[in-house]
């Protein structure tokens, strides 16, 4: 991000420097106390062509068209031409002395030296293309001997070519002065790189306890950061991949994703898709731009991809100042150390810049670069700490508004429960008051029943003895009295069974119902009731018949209890079916369980009334073919004297084919009486 402003300015800066600058022609090794800068005693030539050969600028006298460097730092920028530099070395003392070419990421290097009779003496290649080994000195910036004798001079042709920024210092020293300076060095890019090795672990370990995917973009920005500086240096070609230069032209990625974390972290961070919409739209384009920068580097556009990271990284800066700024302004705290990062980064870049222009000191150790990343992560840092700590406030203020909240609720709820107590006593007092009513009631009805069983079935039979002992035949009577005198008998008789099924009910509710119990034949059950109801049957001219399955159908049950069951269903039977039709009685044993069915052919029964056949009273929807007395009290009784011997009773009927309802009771294997 700094080299576009760096290198576009330093072109201009070359008109800016007086002619005496190139008048010194011949470098003169003197000194073994320093390293000496040699960027303006140099001259340049550029070959966009990259196919000047050293034997092409010699025998062509290409020499006179090379222009003299106008700075101490050679910079030709973000370029895809090959440069060519010249310059003339004599030593007056005759120790060793070194050039060194500044810069660890040049991708290629070639110096061809020359006697003073222009005679090729020797060449040297080196630089990223080839492994690490192809160094003279294997150190992060290129070193090359100049072993020749006292009051000699050579001339050197350097060859360079990167599709990195070609932008370095060019010095000659001895060994010493560059071993001293490679210490030093080494040591504060030690401090650099375990800074932000500390950050990143950090962080990592943040990610890893939390989970929060905001750690994760963090430390992929830190990372993406680390790799560029780390190429810068060389570090990484020297200690990782030294045999394997290919990973060297994949650096400009570095770019691509710094700006990909940097704007998935500033998304997550300032939470702009709810807290800002429109600069979260804005800063989608950057993550499109880190993309097609990859893109482009991974597809071997690497110079279109190193120019558009440059002015992508710069202008994504400003916007995230930009961005920083407004949410401080919306009262965001941790806005606060995210505006000062990224400050401190743009002030980063501008001291480059204006390092590169040579209008301020050049740094020797550490660039303005590294400064403003190391500056921008820790602040960063803090504003994650912050940020945590914020979200750590806001959960204990809702943790003491929650408990407040439940304290109020907890009276609340102690008033309440006062409340309750209160009405529960008054509705438990009424309650109890009810249930008096109610016992008072249920005893008033038992003595009614009891009323009813001694008061009116006297009188009933005292009608019916009455009505049998007249002489219907030595009396004169018309047939309409004597048609009476059978329906005064009739009638009679159906109130004293009423009677006896109100009693019943009555007994089975009060638990009065004394059961004797027998092992019993339920085919001779079976056939009795068949023959008690044959004359009724053939007075409907109705067909009834009993079908038993061969072999043993004993069952423990009351028998008279047994005998209404089945008498009540034949009834109900012969009641509902239509003249000429047919009623079966099927028994039959299988699984532990003998079965007594009874089946007629009548109107079936609906759905809707299956669910309430065995209630008290409830009166169906079909009705006896010939207007047969039911007062819906038959099946409620039915159902209860089989539940009381243990038994089981269901309905199985469709509407115009008949109805079958079918007991069970468990089989028995030998006759027995038992008494309860």
């Amino acid at each position: 991000m700094i080299t576009f402003f760096k290198y576009f300015l330093g072109i201009f800066s070359i008109l800016l420097f007086p002619l005496h600058v190139f008048s010194q022609t011949t470098i003169l090794l003197n000194n073994t106390d320093e390293l000496q800068d040699i960027g303006k005693q140099t001259y340049y030539l550029e070959d966009a062509s990259l196919g000047l050969s050293i034997e092409q600028i010699i025998n062509d006298n290409l020499d006179t068209i090379f222009v003299p460097n106008a700075q101490e730092t050679i910079n030709f920028s973000s370029t895809a031409s090959a440069y060519w530099l010249k310059f003339k070395v004599t030593k007056s003392i005759t120790d060793n002395f070194y050039l060194n070419v500044g810069s660890a990421y040049i991708d290629s290097i070639s110096l061809y030296e020359f006697d003073e009779q222009g005679k090729l003496i020797s060449t040297r290649h080196t630089g990223d293309d080839l492994p690490f080994n192809t160094r003279e000195i294997e150190v992060g910036n290129y070193l090359f001997a100049l072993d020749f004798e006292k009051d000699v001079t050579r001339t050197f042709y350097l060859r360079v070519k990167s599709d990195q920024p070609l932008f370095f210092l060019l010095r000659v020293g001895t060994l010493p002065n560059f071993v001293a300076y490679e210490h030093d060095l080494d040591f504060l890019q030690g401090i650099y790189f375990g800074f932000m090795l500390l950050i990143f672990l950090y962080n990592l370990f943040l990610y890893v306890s939390t989970r929060e995917r905001i750690y994760l973009y963090y430390i992929a920005y830190v990372f993406s950061i680390t790799w560029f500086m780390a190429s810068v240096f060389g570090y990484f070609f020297e200690y990782f991949w030294p045999n394997t230069p290919f990973l060297n032209q994949l650096v400009v990625i570095s770019s691509g994703l710094t700006m990909i974390t940097a704007t998935l972290f500033t998304q997550k961070f300032l939470n702009t898709q709810e807290a800002d919409p429109n600069m979260h739209k804005g800063s989608i384009a950057f993550l499109i731009l880190g993309f097609l920068i990859c893109a482009l580097v991974i597809f071997g556009f690497k110079i279109e991809g190193l120019k558009l990271s440059q002015g992508a990284l710069l202008l994504m800066a400003v916007f995230f100042l930009i961005l920083g700024i407004r949410f401080k302004l919306k009262g965001y705290r941790p806005a606060k150390y995210y505006l000062f990062a990224w400050g401190a980064l743009i002030i980063g870049i501008f001291f480059a810049i204006l390092e590169s222009l040579n209008l301020t000191f050049v740094m020797t150790y550490l660039n303005a670069m590294q400064i403003g990343s190391a500056l921008e992560v820790l602040l960063l840092s803090f504003a994650l700490g912050d940020r945590i700590n914020m979200y750590k406030k806001q959960k204990e203020d809702a943790q003491v508004e929650a408990l407040l909240a439940a304290r109020e609720n907890e009276r609340l709820i102690q008033e309440q429960n006062v409340i309750l107590e209160k009405k529960v006593e008054e509705r438990t007092a009424e309650v109890a008051i009810r249930n008096k009513e109610l016992v008072n009631l249920n005893k008033e009805k038992d003595m009614l029943v009891n009323v009813v069983a001694h008061d009116l079935r006297t009188p009933l039979s005292h009608i019916r003895v009455l009505i049998q002992l007249i002489d219907v035949t030595s009396l004169h009577l018309t047939e309409d009295q004597k048609s009476y005198i059978t329906e005064i008998d009739n009638s009679a008789d159906r109130l004293s069974q009423m009677i006896g099924r109100i009693l019943n009910i009555h007994a089975l509710e009060t638990n009065r119902v004394k059961l004797k119990n027998q092992v019993i034949d339920l085919v001779e059950l079976v056939n009795y009731v068949v023959k008690c109801f044959r004359l009724t049957a053939e007075g409907k001219e109705i067909e009834i018949s009993m079908i038993s399955q061969p072999g043993n159908h004993f069952v423990e049950v009351d028998k008279n209890y047994t005998i209404q069951v089945l008498e009540n269903l034949v009834s109900n039977a012969i009641k509902f079916s239509d003249r000429g039709s047919k009623v079966f009685l099927h028994v039959k044993s299988e699984e532990g369980k003998t079965y007594v069915t009874v089946e007629d052919q009548g109107p079936g029964i609906s759905e809707e009334d299956q669910k309430k056949l065995f209630g008290r009273f409830q009166r169906l929807s079909a009705q006896p073919t010939e207007g047969e007395m039911s007062i819906g009290l038959g099946l409620s009784i039915v159902k209860k004297y089989i539940e009381a011997m243990n038994g089981e009773i269901h309905c199985e009927s469709e509407l115009g084919t008949g109805t079958k309802f079918i007991i069970s009771f468990e089989s028995k294997d030998q006759l027995k009486e038992v008494e309860r």
